[in-house]
């Protein structure tokens, strides 16, 4: 062995940085949530150097900390590649779209179609729609772009507003704008009384949006804030708005640029090019949505919940359910409105002997036309912030009914769902000792029901079919109705997420009553209209009167 020393050697270590090391060391500055400015959050994922988190009190999906710099947010080629003119011609389309569907409700809120929009956010250069009205964009320069981002800086927008803007667009604005409550309170400010504010993102809740999650970053690395539609509508409600309608919209991509965005690098984006492919145009549901909102009105000075309970042969249960729900006290007073069907067992000589009950409103109708029905004529009668709707018997728990307004009286959510599944150690709802197969069967419906309602309108629910449903009464404004029997529990479900309210699910006490009973609900003859009412509302229903 030699001892002979060994030549010293210098050794230097140089790295070459990754994509995603660059853009992690850009971002070093942690913010709070940007809908709720809560400081609670937990890890999601990295991605492309971007750290994605969830705040717990509202659920948004944020990058923390958010890019240091800033490059043009608004360009059209968001993912950083290069836009062919198909492309750029497909956002004016999109852009028309969210105008064609923002005039239809306009016109039904206001009477007539918008003479002036104003537009901010991402478009194409020359901003030209196929719209009627005056259309005049808002472009950001570069400092402005860092001003908004990092300051929440509206001024140039604010600007722009006149009192004879009817429409204001925010396409995929907020979504770029660490602090998106600060920008979206001061332009709610700002907003004309009359006119509505156009918020145009990319829902996180949605199927695409859940499917494509880890792709985010490719589509739109820019993006700050990941919405879903209820997170956005609390963020906009606490600046003093209300939604009025929302939409989901298909948007058009060439078939290279899809590829070259889902699939980076691969030969497919080639294989498309050599099948001259590149010009082909798909339009497919990409999670983009629009939601639209108004000033609120001034907030009522006093809640007060209306109790629709529709009744039809119901004398075994009513008179113990009347007393003990006329006699409780909750979190907000509570009316009764109480739909008798002319019922043919006593129940109707039992209802006349309440009459003159303070809080109790009676209907009398002439005859049975469903539980839908009867519903629906309560709904006109009822006056009350708040709406409950409550079965004439003792299968759900009374107690329950603060559990289930809290969230709503703290403007926490504006629907809320009395679960029946949530929290148990099975599936199964419904036990008949005498009836086992029809439990049986009831159970799996309930189960399907669940999975289809939530595939279809991109909800996490665990029992649609729940008869505690419990909303704010605009939420219905406007929303047209046309189930009159057990159907209308799914279409009052499906026509709420339509109009832009998630529900938030509450565990409730259930006890299931027998068919020997009195339960009135025909597994054969209600499964199939139940079924199909998921699809006829997503599918083939309007929203608005």
């Amino acid at each position: 062995m030699s001892n002979q020393p060994t030549d010293h050697i210098e050794r230097r270590f140089e790295f070459d940085p990754t994509e995603a090391v660059v853009r992690s060391r850009a971002n070093t500055r942690f913010v709070s949530c940007p809908a709720c400015r809560a400081d609670a959050e937990r890890y999601l994922f990295h991605e492309r150097g971007a750290r994605f988190v969830q705040c717990r009190s509202c659920e948004v999906v944020y990058v923390n900390p958010p890019a240091g710099g800033v490059r043009d947010y608004f360009d059209i080629p968001s993912g950083g590649g290069v836009a062919s003119e198909e492309d750029r011609e497909h956002v004016r389309k999109e852009l028309d779209d969210v105008l064609r569907y923002a005039t239809d409700v306009h016109r039904a809120h206001r009477g007539s179609s918008p003479a002036r929009v104003l537009v901010a956010g991402r478009m194409a250069e020359d901003a030209s729609t196929a719209s009627s009205a005056h259309v005049d964009a808002v472009r950001l320069t570069r400092e402005e772009t860092l001003r908004l981002v990092h300051e929440a800086d509206v001024s140039p927008i604010v600007a722009a507003i006149g009192d004879d803007v009817e429409l204001v667009v925010l396409n995929q604005l907020l979504e770029a704008c660490p602090r998106a409550a600060e920008v979206a309170a001061e332009l709610a400010a700002r907003l004309p009384s009359r006119a509505l504010l156009v918020v145009v993102y990319s829902n996180a809740a949605s199927l695409p949006g859940r499917i494509m999650r880890r792709k985010w970053r490719g589509f739109f690395y820019w993006k700050a804030v990941y919405f879903n539609s209820e997170n956005l509508r609390s963020m906009l409600e606490r600046a003093g708005l209300r939604l009025v309608g929302q939409s989901g919209l298909n948007t058009s991509y060439t078939v290279t640029r899809a590829l070259g965005l889902v699939a980076p690098g691969t030969p497919l984006v080639d294989a498309a090019r050599r099948m001259r492919l590149g010009a082909a145009t798909a339009r497919v549901p990409t999670g983009t949505y629009v939601s639209i909102f108004e000033r609120a009105g001034e907030p009522a000075a006093n809640e007060l919940l209306s109790v629709i309970m529709p009744v039809f042969n119901e004398a075994a249960y009513l008179r113990a359910v009347l007393e003990e729900l006329l006699g409780k006290q909750f979190v907000v007073p509570h009316e009764v409105i109480l739909v008798e069907s002319n019922s043919t067992d006593g129940t109707r000589e039992i209802v006349q002997t309440f009459e003159g009950r303070p809080g109790l409103k009676i209907i009398y109708e002439d005859g049975p036309r469903g539980k839908g029905a009867a519903v629906r004529r309560g709904l006109t009668a009822a006056t009350g912030t708040i709406v409950l709707i409550q079965d004439a018997d003792f299968e759900y728990d009374l107690d329950d009914y603060d559990a289930l307004l809290e969230p709503i009286v703290q403007r926490r959510t504006s629907f809320v769902l009395g679960s029946r599944s949530l929290g148990l150690d099975d599936w199964k709802v419904r036990r008949f000792a005498s009836s086992r197969v029809k439990a049986f069967l009831m159970n799996v419906a309930q189960l399907l029901f669940a999975r289809t309602f939530n595939v279809l309108y991109q909800q996490r629910v665990t029992d649609v079919n729940t008869m505690f449903k419990v909303f704010r009464r605009e939420c219905i404004d406007g929303v047209e109705f046309d189930a009159s029997g057990f159907s209308f529990d799914i279409e009052l479900a499906c026509m709420l997420v339509r109009s832009g309210y998630s529900p938030l699910e509450v565990p409730v006490n259930y006890v299931a009553r027998s068919f020997e009973e009195g339960k009135k609900i025909n597994f054969v003859t209600e499964f199939f209209p139940s079924f199909f009412m998921f699809f006829t509302c997503r599918f083939g229903r309007r929203r608005w009167t």
